[in-house]
């Protein structure tokens, strides 16, 4: 039977709707440049605090906003009616008590508040941006269980940002949110003329950033944890969870005589060039060997913030 949402399930850590078990719950979302997160989340019993349930909606927020500093009509048309879809789909689910939190193609939409009311006054959502440095909270809260030894740097390349979490010690991170994404730089590279010349311009504009945001100050790991749908992507492919430099210019080679990543889904696939890009500029700047693929749980810090935000008629007064 067809989803009348049109919602796509997340590749990571999604059950079937059958599967939810039926105790008390909530929910968040998340808006990406890249897609909307919907998580539902256990609030008793043996699943409380877990996530029961997970469902991402791609959508075109990043380009709209990285070329044109504005949300178009159609993605705030094709989001309002997949968020209803996800409404019928969960009739329990209060849209007035869901935590939702905007990043970084929000922070920098011209008509973010236009939007922001629009979701308020037809479906009673208010969405939270958050800062760059929130987002790498996010980060360092949802990974930090997984910390095994120190000093360890963990990286999340996004499409319009890239959070570098260090855990110094088990007392002890730093926290970095950089304008370095996948979407955001193939928005600055649309004027190129050719696959080259985007290759090119592309590794000059993200080892500039990276200098002026890390000067004096660049870390001195040979190795980085990386996580996020670039890295997930280029694990996919490599059939491998660490790669190095020669595996980043064998990919890159590959993306120049064009082939198609059939595994990939298509709203991954667009990203995939640019964010290559990126992180063969970051494995350059940084002196890196290699990097090493993990599922880092933003989700964790998500429900932490959940927390720390008001829902409801009272915060949307701040519309």
């Amino acid at each position: 039977m067809t989803n009348p949402s049109g919602l796509e399930p997340s590749v990571e850590g999604s059950t079937k709707k059958e599967a939810v078990h039926s105790t008390a719950q909530t929910a968040f979302l998340e808006f990406g440049s890249t897609s909307i997160k919907f998580y539902l989340v256990g609030t008793s019993g043996e699943t409380a605090g877990q996530v029961e349930h997970e469902q991402k909606i791609p959508w075109d927020l990043g380009y709209d906003v990285f070329q044109h500093s504005r949300i178009s009509p159609s993605t705030v048309a094709r989001c309002v009616q997949s968020l209803r879809g996800l409404q019928r789909e969960f009739p329990t689910i209060s849209f007035e008590t869901i935590t939702a939190v905007g990043t970084s193609a929000l922070r920098e939409a011209q008509n973010a508040a236009v939007f922001q009311r629009v979701l308020w006054d037809e479906l009673r959502l208010k969405i939270h941006t958050i800062e760059g440095g929130i987002e790498a909270f996010l980060l360092e809260t949802g990974f930090r269980d997984s910390v095994e030894s120190y000093p360890t740097a963990l990286f999340d390349l996004g499409g319009g940002s890239l959070e570098l979490v260090e855990y110094l010690s088990p007392y002890s991170t730093k926290k970095t949110s950089l304008p370095v994404g996948a979407v955001r730089l193939h928005c600055s590279l649309r004027h190129t003329r050719d696959l080259l010349s985007y290759i090119r311009e592309g590794r000059a504009i993200v080892e500039a950033t990276l200098r002026e945001h890390l000067a004096g100050d660049t870390p001195g790991y040979k190795e980085l944890i990386g996580t996020g749908g670039t890295v997930r992507a280029i694990v996919e492919i490599l059939g491998t969870d660490t790669f190095d430099g020669a595996d980043l210019r064998d990919i890159l080679q590959q993306e120049v005589h064009g082939p198609v990543w059939h595994q990939l889904p298509p709203h991954r696939r667009k990203a995939l060039l640019p964010g290559i890009i990126s992180i063969e500029t970051l494995f350059n700047t940084l002196g890196l060997e290699r990097i090493v693929y993990k599922t880092a749980s933003v989700k964790r810090g998500l429900m932490a913030l959940m927390t720390l935000i008001p829902s409801g008629p009272r915060a949307a007064q701040a519309v």
